[in-house]
């Protein structure tokens, strides 16, 4: 449908005016501060021929040839295929004999006419997000839909992966809803914008217990620790002892302490390292194994001491 019309009634009753002064109605828009656009297309006397200027407004004039009468007019108001309430108002008043309005002779009577059959939704969301409407999942990234007024359903992931390390996070509408899943009474264009934020994945390589692994939104300030000393069974009963070389990111060190904070405005992956110190249970191993030495020697000396003559 192009440019649709709705008709407009309009009846004028006139008495004490002058023969020869205008009369004029004409139909206007409020909302938009201009004439609404339409066509006069029933009048008892026809209009006077407007300049081309006004030629396509909901305007018409008659030069009055009685003191007193009557008109009937049906204004043919160009509509546009989008729905929408027009806020309007018919307009009437006398004009003398030189086109000059007469004081306190103008009427204004405002009404309200929907028009239209047809309203855009624009749902606003990141390039890597789905939204459904009315069931239908739409292409990822922002939509535009011309849709026929009444209730319409809209709804949009929780959560977009973008990688293995990286998402996008609801976080609400424009218009302060946090439902996912939302019912839209549409009576009007209507935009909408799902915002999202990014989070980011911290992961922790460490034989120890290390804290501070997880999801994180951007720009997030994140506290990781780890045990700087870490259990070595006999080895450590025996005295050997680890230390904590520091936190690497990509074999570069990021720091010796074992306590940190990170900014995560990027994924990142930080391993433990330590080194281990063998010194004294080896020369424990060293010192019993002398020992068992000394005890063989002796022992086997003992059993093959000096034989008796007979």
């Amino acid at each position: 449908m192009t440019n649709p019309t709705a008709p407009v009634t309009v009846d004028i009753s006139f008495s004490g005016v002058h023969k020869g002064d205008l009369l004029f109605a004409e139909i206007e828009d409020f909302d938009f501060q201009r004439f609404a656009f339409g066509t006069v297309s029933a009048t008892s006397e026809a209009c006077i021929p407007l300049p081309e200027k006004y030629n396509t407004l909901a305007l018409c004039d008659w030069r009055l040839n009685a003191t007193s009468g009557s008109e009937h007019i049906v204004f043919q108001l160009q509509i546009s295929t989008h729905a929408r309430i027009y806020n309007l108002g018919a307009v009437i008043g006398l004009g003398n004999s030189t086109g000059q309005l007469i004081p306190n002779s103008i009427i204004t009577q405002r009404f309200i006419i929907k028009g239209g059959t047809i309203l855009t939704l624009k749902v606003t969301v990141l390039e890597n997000v789905s939204v459904t409407v009315d069931g239908k999942q739409q292409p990822p990234g922002s939509v535009s839909i011309n849709l026929p007024p009444g209730l319409h359903s809209i709804s949009v992931p929780n959560m977009t992966s973008l990688d293995d390390s990286t998402r996008l996070v609801f976080g609400g509408w424009s218009d302060a809803s946090m439902q996912l899943n939302r019912t839209e009474n549409l009576e009007v264009d209507t935009v909408l914008a799902a915002e999202y934020i990014k989070e980011y994945k911290l992961t922790l390589v460490s034989p120890g217990n290390a804290t501070g692994a997880g999801w994180y939104y951007e720009g997030s300030i994140v506290q990781i620790s780890v045990n700087p000393q870490q259990s070595l069974g006999l080895l450590g009963i025996l005295g050997a002892k680890t230390h904590f070389e520091g936190w690497f990111e990509n074999s570069q060190l990021k720091t010796t302490s074992n306590t940190a904070s990170l900014q995560m405005n990027s994924s990142h992956t930080w391993t433990a390292e330590w080194t281990t110190d063998y010194t004294i249970p080896i020369a424990i191993t060293i010192a019993a194994l002398a020992a068992l030495v000394v005890v063989v020697i002796a022992l086997r000396r003992r059993k093959n001491g000096p034989s008796s003559e007979i």
